[in-house]
């Protein structure tokens, strides 16, 4: 690696020998600390994955803002900032990204598709089935994971909604919120509890490796993961339909994961 850091096209050729094709679409979860140093920072990297998709490729970005705290008064696609990493709030103010109107869980997307990625978002549940990490996933869409374990794979949370897993909120009642469309129109929405609990979610890593599911590969030291979005969906619903509990905590203070363990319990009894 150079003194000034990564370039582009020492990425582009990590990306590609690492799986990534042109024409691909990703959804990205990353940790430019584990990256290390890149010269030009996360324009470089953004750059270098579309590069290495071409211009026919989609690149996703999760742009949460989270519900704590909540985007008050309202949220705002264009000017409430995303709170999952440096990557994906440079990446949603890019030229061309488009980003949904979700008011906690928004996706931004970059490529030809984006629209119809998008568009939908608030006609199904946040991490729903139809929602933008499923479309891409169902599209052919891949995930790939820069110095980030399944923790943060929100993938998950979609092969969750798939295998209709019961799920408990944070929030009882859920909260309506305002958000401010393009044409500066407010309209409100009423969260959902599709996003509930991820911390135990790397019990889908062995799942995952022993099916040879993913390719691994580094960055210098930095791990990076690539693996296909529906083949997770199918292979994580096939495991929850075994074993409902799989990926749920057992923190006893998580409402999320303590709230949906009794109702799989009330439903056996």
């Amino acid at each position: 690696m150079h003194t000034e850091g990564l370039t582009q096209k020492e990425l582009v050729k990590s990306f590609t020998a690492g799986g990534v094709r042109r024409g691909d679409s990703l959804v990205i979860h990353s940790s430019l600390k584990a990256l290390g140093k890149v010269a030009g920072g996360a324009d470089t990297i953004i750059d270098a994955l579309q590069e290495t998709v071409g211009p026919s490729g989609n690149l996703l970005f999760p742009t949460f803002n989270y519900t704590r705290p909540l985007p008050l008064p309202f949220y705002d696609p264009e000017e409430t900032p995303a709170r999952t990493g440096i990557l994906n709030e440079v990446a949603r103010r890019r030229k061309g990204a488009m980003r949904s109107l979700h008011p906690t869980h928004s996706a931004a997307v970059i490529g030809p598709d984006a629209y119809d990625i998008i568009k939908g978002h608030l006609a199904v549940r946040a991490f729903g089935v139809g929602s933008p990490i499923d479309i891409l996933a169902q599209m052919g869409g891949k995930i790939l994971l820069i110095g980030v374990g399944q923790v943060s794979n929100t993938t998950i949370h979609i092969a969750e909604e798939h295998a209709k897993i019961p799920k408990v909120s944070w929030y009882d009642p859920l909260p309506t919120l305002t958000i401010r469309t393009s044409s500066g129109a407010f309209i409100e929405h009423q969260l959902d509890d599709s996003p509930s609990c991820s911390a135990a979610f790397e019990s889908a890593e062995y799942v995952l490796h022993k099916k040879d599911l993913i390719t691994y590969f580094r960055i210098n030291s930095c791990q990076c993961r690539l693996m296909s979005g529906s083949a997770l969906i199918t292979e994580i619903t096939a495991l929850l339909a075994r074993d409902p509990t799989a990926l749920l905590c057992n923190w006893e203070h998580c409402i999320p994961c303590m709230g949906t363990r009794k109702i799989l319990e009330g439903q056996r009894t």
